[in-house]
Order: C-alpha cells, then sequence, then structure tokens
C-alpha cells in the first residue's frame, strides 16, 4: 500500500460521505413536506443536525486528498479538474449558504410548541428553494463523479457540469 493509494481512498470516502448525506437529507425532506406536527419536524431537524458535520468532513476529505493527487499527477490544466472543482464549490457553497441557513431556521422555529404545524414552520419546511439546493448539489455530486471516471477535456466537461444543473431543474426528486 502507497501513500497515494491511502489519499486516494480517503478522498473516495468523502465522496461516499457527500452521498451518504446527500441520501439522508432526501429522506428527511421527504418526511419534512409531509409532517403533520411540530414533533414530527423536531425529529427530522434533529436527526438532520449531524448533516453539518458529515458534511464538512465529507467536503475536507474530497478537496484536501483531491489537491494532493491532482498536484501528484500533473492535471491541473485538465478541463475535468477545474470543472470539478468549480461544482465541489458550488456544492459546498449551496449546502452553507442555501440549505443549512434554511434547516436551521426550520429547527429553531419548530424548538417551541407542540401539535399541529403553524404557518411559518409549515411554509419553510415545504420550501421548494430546499429541494432545489438538493437537487443540484446531487446532480452537481453525479456530474462531478462521471468527470473524475471519464477525465474529459474542457468542452465536454462544460457540458457535463451544464447537464448536470437542467437534470436538477428536469427530474424532479
Amino acid at each position: 500500500m502507497t501513500v497515494y493509494s491511502v489519499i486516494l481512498f480517503i478522498h473516495l470516502l468523502g465522496a461516499l460521505a457527500l452521498f451518504a448525506g446527500l441520501g439522508f437529507e432526501w429522506r428527511a425532506l421527504r418526511f419534512l413536506s409531509q409532517a403533520k406536527t411540530l414533533e414530527e419536524v423536531r425529529l427530522w431537524t434533529g436527526a438532520g443536525a449531524v448533516l453539518p458535520k458529515l458534511n464538512g468532513f465529507a467536503a475536507a476529505a474530497v478537496l484536501l486528498p483531491g489537491f494532493y493527487l491532482a498536484t501528484k499527477m500533473q492535471v491541473w490544466p485538465q478541463g475535468w479538474i477545474s470543472m470539478a472543482l468549480l461544482g465541489t464549490f458550488a456544492i459546498a457553497g449551496l449546502g452553507a449558504g442555501v440549505t443549512g441557513p434554511r434547516m436551521r431556521a426550520v429547527r429553531k422555529a419548530s424548538m417551541e410548541g407542540s401539535g399541529p404545524l403553524p404557518g411559518e414552520v409549515e411554509g419553510r419546511v415545504r420550501a421548494p428553494l430546499l429541494r432545489t439546493s438538493f437537487r443540484l448539489r446531487l446532480w452537481l455530486g453525479l456530474g462531478i463523479v462521471l468527470l473524475m471516471a471519464s477525465r474529459p477535456g474542457y468542452g465536454i466537461s462544460i457540458a457535463v457540469i451544464a447537464v448536470s444543473v437542467i437534470a436538477a431543474f428536469a427530474i424532479p426528486l
């Protein structure tokens, strides 16, 4: 076993962690969109509180080894690296800037009281922006996996990211 293979393993582990987090988020969003009571919202937002830590680990485990691998392989000038990095930063930005603050607001708004959902909480858990952010991050992640596997030039790499964004809006989950 070489240092390279261990670093590649950590990089792949980060990708698996990213998709595990997205899978959990998908279920949580499904249940939240059907929640009828504050207790149900608290259950899923409480369970989802671990996601920022998991996503932080995933980001570090993807990016840090990825920088090492790209340097070691001398592939920085290639199109797939640029587009994969752009997609990774978009995923992180959407998670930290869109989903994270909204889910914290839902959690905070649901902390007091019990019974049926107040209109404010219901509106927040059913907000289309949460699902849109999720779909964008999922499809960008899948596009990045394709880029990593096929290593195309700039033109195809840009097309893969563009198709990923289009798929996020065209394919409901």
